[in-house]
Parts: structure tokens; sequence; C-alpha cells
């Protein structure tokens, strides 16, 4: 099912201004908050493992009992953080034709219409 979310990498930075749990700045990246999210558990649940590690990592083996799958899968399962663009991003503007750029051999001729200053020395 597309839902319109995609996973985001660890690197990627949110800011989330309201309703933000665990974090005190309003900016973070995202394995920030998966890090404060892994401690918070092992706060609550205590002697953290590596099978709770793999919640956060590449997963922890599991079954799941899916709609639609005609009953339990055996996978892995692991917490991430999805985001969902409120509007599809827009591409980039198209360069206006009405001023292109100067070709480059327009740009290394010498001027006609540019004054020399250096040309009458004995005026100075």
């Amino acid at each position: 099912m597309d839902n319109g979310y995609t996973p985001l990498s660890d690197d990627e930075v949110l800011f989330v201004d309201r309703g933000r749990i665990m974090m005190s700045n309003p900016t973070f990246k995202v394995i920030e908050f998966l890090d404060a999210l892994a401690q918070t558990i092992n706060d609550q649940e205590g002697n953290w493992s590596d099978e709770k590690e793999a919640w956060f990592g590449d997963g922890l083996e599991c079954e799941a009992l899916r709609f639609g799958s005609g009953g339990w899968q055996r996978g892995r399962v692991r917490i991430r953080v999805e985001f969902m663009p409120l509007k599809p991003p827009g591409k980039l503007p198209e360069r206006s034709s009405a001023r292109q750029p100067e070709p480059l051999t327009d740009r290394l001729r010498p001027r006609n219409n540019v004054d020399d200053i250096f040309s009458d020395e004995d005026d100075y």
C-alpha cells in the first residue's frame, strides 16, 4: 500500500516545531531521534542487548500476520522514521529564453565600447 510516506535516511534532518518527543532541539537528524528512542527504551527496559539494538538496525526476526498474506509470514521488523511531503516537490524553474548567457567567445573578445583607463596616463 503506497500511502505517500518514504523512509528517511539516518543523516537527513528534521525540524519539528510542535508535538516533538524526546528531542529538546526542534532541529535534529533522524539518527539522533532513533538514538533517543533507543535510550528511552533502554531506560525503561534495562539490560540493552543486541536483540533490542536490532529494532534500530538490520531488524529483528519475527513473524507477522498481515492482511491478504494468507497466514503468518516469517521475516524481520525494524523501526524507521518516514516522511510524506504535503505537496510533491516542484521542478526547478526553467531559464527564460529572453536572457540567454553570452557565449564564451564573446566574453573573451576585447570590447570597443569600454574606455581604457590607462590610455592617457599623462592626464593625471
